[in-house]
């Protein structure tokens, strides 16, 4: 996976907008199950659609293991 804090970077280089889902964030998990779905759609690269599969594991298991998220930040 590609570095987060070298992407933001150069988003904010560039002045480009972008979005960061913290796993305690109530909305996170949804949000990545519905750009999992665009993505599968729209995408061929199968390494990336992988990616985005284990980052929405990954919040699954957060959410199991802590139980509880609250509204965002």
């Amino acid at each position: 996976m590609k570095n987060p804090i070298q992407m933001i970077k150069q988003c904010v280089e560039k002045e480009e907008p972008y979005f960061v889902l913290r796993g305690q964030d109530i909305c996170a998990l949804a949000a990545i199950e519905a750009y999992y779905e665009e993505v599968k759609k729209h995408v061929k690269n199968p390494y990336f659609i992988e990616e985005i599969e284990e980052i929405m594991k990954d919040f699954h298991a957060y959410r199991k293991e802590i139980g509880q998220t609250k509204i965002p930040d």
